[in-house]
């Protein structure tokens, strides 16, 4: 019947691939698809029957991404404690460096009697002690005599006993920076001298101060999303906690010294989590209400988090601006798709992709071959039944053959919905170990369809009929 089984004794011989893509049968045209949307980072709406491979398509894809480049901090605010600011840093450094910033906020040229003393004693231009102006290139003062470079660093008491001794005197400074806090936001600020009389200030928003890596998780910093953590994200219920995050309750709140500080309590939800690769939603319909969240989430690629529970202290703290820059790979059946949100629907079909996976495929050679691979690949996988002989994958064909002229009307074809014929092979798998075989032969197939009779006859026809206006009429036989 097919060339792949020609001269062997059991499925034992048949390589099995490590490629997930290679693992999955009969949707070549979405493997395209989705290899493509990867590269380009967009967003999948996979459709079709269960137990076609929707699940197997979305965790292929997710090795195809490359390591996070970037990992999610959080810091203390001490101005406004429930209110707790986002740092991204890159994942792979050894420490949170001080000297990110980002683009300049504002620029402005001053004189030097227009900035700050303690600044313009440093760049040289006053004196510490008089507080007269000079040129940065006299090292004394020319009102008072004293040094006017004194080392502002050293500590206070013996600042006034160097300087009145004239013994440390410091080069004048080009260029001094200084640190502000507006709103709870850090903000770097440069003076450059430019000129003889003229200083260029220069306002930069600073991500955060120098701090060892190793030291992180302590009072005032914590890690939510470590730049080490797996990036594919499955959510499988409806709730906004694990979706959108929360924030944990205490009895305390932020008040200290007995309440936990808010940065320490946020809970980061599964849009967070996914931040860089995959958030993978089976039955999206699924999510109700929640679906506007989602869309949300995916047009900003960021969301804050907060705290649902109206009763709980969480409900007062609000962490803004979290990035969560996924891409989303969804699943529903075909007659779900009316449940899901319009704009959500239009959002991914607009910047990615609408698969239809196919539930059937034609009997041919290279599928059947397909088929069998399958086969070897379920046993190998499960890891717990032994390898079926040449006439029991002959019966587990034979039943494909049946599954996709009685559920889909096809004949000459061989069914996808490979959940239900692997788990034909495992109960198969499961007689043979019972009965102390060291393979699985063609009598455990046939029984197995006896035993899942059953179960699976009604599980089935529910399953995929209930909405079938004619079904055929042995479609409760599922497996005959």
């Amino acid at each position: 019947m097919t060339s792949l089984l020609d001269g062997l004794e059991t499925t034992a011989e048949i390589p099995v691939s490590s490629d997930p893509f290679q693992k999955i049968v009969g949707q070549e045209h979405a493997v395209t698809l989705v290899r493509s949307a990867v590269t380009q980072r967009r967003h999948v709406l996979l459709c079709g029957a269960p137990g076609v491979g929707k699940s197997m398509l979305a965790k292929a894809a997710h090795s195809l991404l490359p390591s996070p480049a970037e990992e999610i901090v959080l810091r203390h605010n001490p101005n406004q404690v429930d209110r707790p600011e986002v740092i991204v840093v890159r994942a792979n450094e050894n420490c949170i460096p001080s000297d990110i910033r980002e683009q300049p906020s504002d620029t402005v040229y001053m004189r030097p009697h227009e900035i700050p003393f303690e600044v313009a004693a440093e760049m040289g231009y006053r004196c510490p002690k008089c507080g007269s102006f000079s040129l940065p290139s006299h090292s004394t003062c020319m009102e008072c005599g004293a040094a006017k470079r004194a080392d502002m660093n050293c500590g206070a008491s013996f600042h006034g006993l160097f300087r009145m001794l004239d013994v440390v005197r410091a080069p004048a400074l080009s260029e001094v920076s200084q640190q502000e806090s507006v709103h709870g936001v850090g903000y770097e600020i440069v003076y450059e001298r430019t000129g003889s009389d003229t200083i260029r200030v220069t306002k930069f928003r600073q991500n955060i101060q120098h701090h060892q890596r190793s030291n992180v998780e302590d009072n005032d910093w914590r890690v939510l999303i470590p730049g080490s953590s797996t990036r594919f994200i499955r959510v499988s219920g409806a709730s906004p906690v694990e979706l959108l995050g929360d924030v944990k309750h205490d009895p305390y709140g932020t008040a200290e010294p007995m309440g936990k500080p808010a940065h320490l309590r946020v809970v980061p939800g599964a849009i967070h989590e996914a931040h860089e690769g995959i958030l993978y939603i089976d039955e999206l319909n699924a999510l109700g209400q929640l679906q506007k969240h989602l869309l949300t989430a995916m047009q900003d690629k960021k969301y804050p988090i907060t705290g649902h529970n109206p009763q709980s202290s969480g409900a007062a703290v609000r962490v803004d601006d979290v990035p969560c820059d996924f891409v989303l790979f969804a699943a529903c059946n075909v007659e779900d798709l009316p449940s899901i949100l319009p704009p959500l629907r239009s959002r991914i079909r607009g910047y990615g992709y609408e698969i239809m996976l196919s539930s059937w495929m034609k009997k041919s050679t290279e599928n059947l071959d397909s088929l069998v691979r399958f086969i070897a690949q379920t046993v190998v996988e499960d890891g717990r039944v032994p390898h079926l002989t040449v006439d029991a994958v002959h019966s587990v064909l034979e039943t494909a053959e049946k599954i996709a002229f009685q559920l889909d009307g096809q004949r000459d074809a061989l069914t996808l919905r490979l959940r239900e014929l692997g788990g034909l092979v495992r109960v198969a798998g499961d007689l043979a170990v019972h009965e102390g075989h060291d393979a699985v032969y063609r009598e455990q197939v046939e029984r197995a369809k006896e035993v899942t009779r059953g179960f699976d006859a009604n599980s089935i026809h529910g399953l995929y009929v209930k909405r079938t206006e004619k079904p055929h009429e042995s479609y409760g036989d599922y497996f005959f």
